[in-house]
């Protein structure tokens, strides 16, 4: 079973607390709805497995394919640290866009123990070092970050169904991480997933957690293609692939 390191953290971020997960990293907790920011059974495990290998972008990597990857929930970082990472193992290019509308602080991550996501330790330094530049609280707008003249960073702080990005070309995959429909319903629906389709490639691919029969509809109606794969070890039985089906006449 998870278990709970920490019940709160200060005042201004009561809402959160930290559980260390089965496989032994740590993600963070809503205190309010219970919403975890990963799977308890292994928040690394999870997003090695659904997110950078059925996305196909580990395979992109491998290939020195440049990719570029929008996530839909940064969350604590973990998504995007454990792209970069393999992104610098197989020397490609990657960019890497991810939106948000709650950047937990540098201190927070911290806490999460996030050297143990990565060898590439100076990617955490540098990371941290650029959140830490900013404000605890960061307002609505566009943050870019440069790790290297290969691997680029933008984090968007808006709500991602207002979100219009200003570069056009299409996303390789997509991270769609959000909380649970039931804590976040506007972010599940089919005009939702029709935005997603907007953005990817014809053939990339959206992966997600989430593998009940509303999901499945919703993203159907949105236009595309579901799949249901296993899930990671010790984890879900089963979780999503989704890729791009015909365009939707308009």
């Amino acid at each position: 079973m998870p278990i709970p390191v920490r019940d709160t953290f200060d005042s201004d971020r009561a809402d959160l607390k930290i559980q260390v997960t089965d496989d032994g990293s740590r993600t963070l907790v809503r205190t309010g709805t219970s919403d975890s920011f990963h799977s308890g059974c292994g928040a690394l495990s999870e997003t090695e497995h659904v997110y950078i290998k059925n996305s196909g972008v580990l395979d992109r990597l491998r290939h020195r394919r440049p990719t570029r990857v929008l996530e839909v929930g940064l969350g604590t970082a973990m998504g995007l640290i454990a792209t970069l990472s393999h992104a610098i193992d197989h020397d490609c290019e990657l960019e890497y866009v991810a939106v948000e509308t709650d950047w937990v602080s540098a201190s927070i991550v911290r806490m999460l123990r996030p050297y143990q996501w990565t060898k590439h330790h100076v990617l955490v330094d540098r990371f941290l070092a650029y959140r830490d530049s900013l404000s605890t609280a960061v307002a609505p707008g566009s943050y870019p970050w440069t790790f290297d003249s290969k691997r680029r960073v933008r984090i968007e702080i808006v709500d991602v169904l207002r979100w219009k990005p200003k570069d056009t070309r299409p996303f390789d995959a997509i991270y769609f991480d959000p909380f649970c429909p039931e804590n976040a319903p506007e972010l599940w629906t089919p005009d939702c997933f029709k935005h997603m389709r907007s953005l990817i490639d014809s053939g990339g691919s959206l992966t997600t957690y989430s593998c009940s029969r509303p999901v499945r509809d919703a993203l159907e109606a949105g236009g595309w293609n579901v799949t249901r794969v296993p899930g990671p070890a010790g984890g879900k039985r089963e979780v999503l692939v989704a890729n791009p089906g015909e365009p939707s006449p308009l």
